[in-house]
């Protein structure tokens, strides 16, 4: 199948995307990144550059690669790419305010997403933030930070996985820093997060009883133990 546009006023999202699919399974590269795009199908490229573009203007990879097959995102250079810049850091309301707009009917995703469709809004809110935060804006940052925090200790309430963390408050802040600073794209920002509180945990030392509750529920973590 070969999908061909001869002009990039010619394209919609969708078949950009899909032209850009196509375009990764005959050439078969190890890795792209937007100049391997615009080398490859300039047309394309200039849709891109032009029409997906994040609240602050800047082009939305994040989406254009979510839209790709799973073998190709992985693929994607450009944050591995691009040298490690210290930011310097600025505190930037209306950036923030921008973002936080343009899912203002869907914030509650962020904490409290009903289904698979709120979590993809719930994703895109976070990496819009963090990408904010990884440019140096604090406020963005602090954003993340706060509904992080709620998040995660939900989490070491209701997982047997991670509840080591409980003992450790004061190292979660430094954990989700970390997590910001280091995202590039490696699928969703949640479950980056996860993953790597879930990995972490492995080398805590446990500080709580295996009689404690976990979660809402009547469970100790003692049944989840014996669960497994």
């Amino acid at each position: 199948m070969e999908l061909k546009v001869e002009c990039y006023t010619d394209y919609d999202f969708c078949k950009a995307t899909q032209t850009l699919n196509l375009l990764l399974i005959q050439k078969r590269p190890k890795s792209f990144d937007p100049q391997w795009i615009e080398h490859h199908d300039r047309y394309l490229y200039k849709y891109l550059s032009r029409h997906v573009k994040t609240e602050t203007g800047e082009v939305d990879w994040d989406a254009v690669t979510t839209a790709l097959e799973r073998r190709f995102q992985k693929r994607w250079y450009w944050y591995r790419k691009r040298k490690a810049i210290t930011s310097m850091p600025y505190e930037n309301k209306e950036e923030l305010d921008l973002v936080l707009a343009s899912f203002e009917s869907k914030l509650y995703t962020a904490l409290v997403p009903q289904n698979e469709k709120d979590e993809k809004i719930q994703d895109k809110i976070f990496i819009r933030l963090v990408r904010a935060s990884q440019k140096g804006n604090i406020l963005a940052q602090k954003k993340v930070i706060e509904w992080l925090t709620i998040i995660v200790n939900e989490w070491i309430e209701s997982s047997s996985s991670l509840v080591k963390w409980k003992g450790y408050p004061g190292d979660v802040i430094e954990r989700i820093q970390g997590c910001i600073r280091c995202y590039r794209y490696t699928g969703t920002f949640i479950g980056y997060v996860y993953k790597t509180f879930q990995y972490s945990a492995r080398g805590l030392r446990s500080t709580c009883s295996l009689n404690d509750r976990v979660g809402k529920g009547t469970k100790t973590r003692i049944d989840y133990i014996i669960q497994e």
